[in-house]
């Protein structure tokens, strides 16, 4: 099948990704614009992606677009997507940005750089899924940006939502191995679309995928390999070096456990450690059994004289991550953001002990949610 045509020849078997919505949201869906139609024609349009490079989720957003624009594509992370916008090809007249959140520190200038993209012509779409204050989705949508928001869901689903009418059937493995990986398989669309495929298959794939990524640096060339690959349906394990790098990332985390047992700290309801890791969120939610606690944070020097911090927790946590990370971030020099079990943020070296202070005290105001805690299990 041409992942560039349309995606079935038999309507009755086209997902319909109404279908994927509770009924009593189609009303919201429609007027916030989430359910859009699929882009034009990639032959009139010279279309640009940006997406997030360290998970699955923003690198499966990208494949998607691939898939139905035909895009060329930049993998970006947060502190650099400002630059990146710079490097987009000046013939570009449709952009679209996936799974890349902004806080108060980085949020105008991002904006700014959008909406000049808008005012030249070039259709630019913005589809992400972290915390996003009222005030900002508003101030994007009146610089005519398309924004495509719904923190309930994964950027792979909503890019999937977005560019339906352009994708081949199979594009929906994708979007399940973004909502698989970023826990967020549980969501309207995302329980939806796993009730109309083999649950173990998804989850199986999803992990090949997850563990190969995470075995490799955000700067390797592997990582635009894969996106290319997903593009043309290419399913995990017949990626070449994905089983073999999802195994040796098994091996090693059975390993990470015991070190992070080791190595790490309690303190309080929080447990942290400094890691070498590329996958800083793996350590963090390690953290979170080898010292039952219901918040793990991992930091890892970047050696430029910043840290890179991942933050993940229980449901037992009363605090949104993303909303307090934010914010300490932001009063010590740095930026981050997320959602609300899963956050991450870049810090100075010389604050991280500070923000492991400032989470400590906001953590030991609100406490945990006890009827959620496990306290009654072995």
């Amino acid at each position: 099948m041409d992942v560039h045509g349309s995606r079935s020849s038999d309507s009755a078997l086209a997902e319909d990704i109404w279908s994927l919505a509770p009924p009593t949201m189609l009303p919201a869906y429609k007027k916030s614009g989430l359910l859009i139609s699929g882009v034009a024609d990639s032959d009139t349009l010279s279309t640009f992606c940006i997406s997030h490079v360290k998970d699955v989720d923003g690198m499966g957003a990208a494949s998607l677009v691939v898939a139905a624009t035909g895009a060329d594509f930049l993998l970006s992370d947060y502190e650099t997507l400002m630059d990146d916008l710079d490097r987009v090809p000046s013939d570009t007249s449709s952009l679209v940005i996936c799974d890349l959140g902004t806080d108060d520190s980085t949020l105008q200038e991002f904006i700014k750089k959008l909406a000049g993209f808008a005012s030249r012509g070039c259709n630019v779409t913005y589809i992400d899924h972290h915390y996003m204050p009222a005030q900002a989705r508003r101030a994007i949508s009146k610089k005519g940006i398309r924004l495509v928001h719904d923190a309930r869901e994964c950027a792979s689903m909503l890019t999937y939502a977005t560019f339906r009418d352009s994708l081949p059937l199979d594009a929906r493995n994708i979007a399940l191995y973004g909502a698989v990986t970023d826990y967020m398989d549980a969501s309207p669309m995302g329980r939806r679309l796993m009730e109309k495929t083999d649950r173990h298959f998804v989850l199986a794939e999803s992990m090949l995928l997850s563990h190969a990524i995470a075995r490799v640096d955000s700067g390797s060339s592997f990582r635009r390999i894969v996106v290319r690959e997903l593009s043309a349906m290419r399913l995990p394990h017949e990626i070449e070096r994905v089983p073999d790098l999802a195994l040796a990332q098994l091996r090693a985390e059975a390993t990470l456990a015991n070190k992070v047992k080791r190595t790490g700290r309690k303190d309080g309801l929080l447990a942290v450690v400094k890691t070498t890791e590329n996958s800083t969120g793996n350590v963090a939610k390690l953290l979170i059994g080898a010292f039952d606690v219901p918040l793990g944070i991992s930091y890892r020097d970047k050696g430029d004289g910043w840290c890179e911090v991942s933050l993940r927790s229980t449901s037992a946590l009363r605090i949104h991550l993303g909303k307090s990370i934010s914010k300490i971030a932001l009063r010590l020099g740095g930026n981050g953001g997320g959602h609300m079990k899963a956050a991450g943020c870049r810090v100075p070296r010389s604050k991280v002990q500070e923000m492991l202070r400032e989470l400590a005290k906001q953590i030991g105001s609100s406490g945990t949610s006890p009827d959620r805690r496990d306290e009654d299990m072995p």
